[in-house]
């Protein structure tokens, strides 16, 4: 894989690829071949808006693989964690008297919510994606509904028992 360094050395217009050290190959800059056209005939620009065209183009940086893997590791150990969790819950629900059915659909219903909050939240902190509030808000809103969902689902387990 190459990787397109813009380092200060070197003529202006000159991209530097593959390593910084060593015999390096230089690719110029693009020339411009079509002449340029008459300043007076040239329409002005238009008007810069002050929102962006989409919530991502204020981002300064898309995450590294380092990043991604400390994600996704964050998420495996979380995912882990949840499951122990999720057997709490199973445990206590046939303890109280619920059928297995119901007692397995609530606790996976927990866990669901769970991994989708912490999915939400490690997404948004390794992406830097706190600035796309209409995102955040629309995946939290989902949350809370599969929170909800299962605090009905833990409340009637029980009643379920025949």
């Amino acid at each position: 894989m190459m990787f397109l360094y813009r380092d200060g050395a070197g003529p202006a217009g000159i991209v530097r690829v593959q390593a910084r050290t060593g015999q390096d190959f230089t690719i110029p800059a693009p020339q411009n071949p079509a002449p340029q056209a008459d300043p007076l005939q040239t329409a002005p620009p238009p008007a810069q808006s002050s929102t962006p065209a989409n919530p991502f183009s204020g981002l300064e940086r898309g995450p590294t693989t380092t990043e991604l893997a400390l994600g996704a590791a964050a998420l495996l150990v979380l995912a882990v964690l949840f499951l122990f969790v999720r057997q709490g819950v199973r445990a206590h629900l046939i303890n109280r008297r619920a059928t297995l059915d119901a007692a397995n659909g609530a606790s996976w219903m927990l866990f669901s919510a769970l991994m989708l909050t912490a999915s939400i939240l490690v997404s948004a902190t390794v992406g830097r994606l706190w600035q796309a509030w209409a995102g955040l808000a629309a995946g939290f809103a989902l949350c809370i509904v599969l929170f909800c969902a299962a605090l009905v689902l833990f409340l009637r387990a029980p009643d379920r028992r025949c």
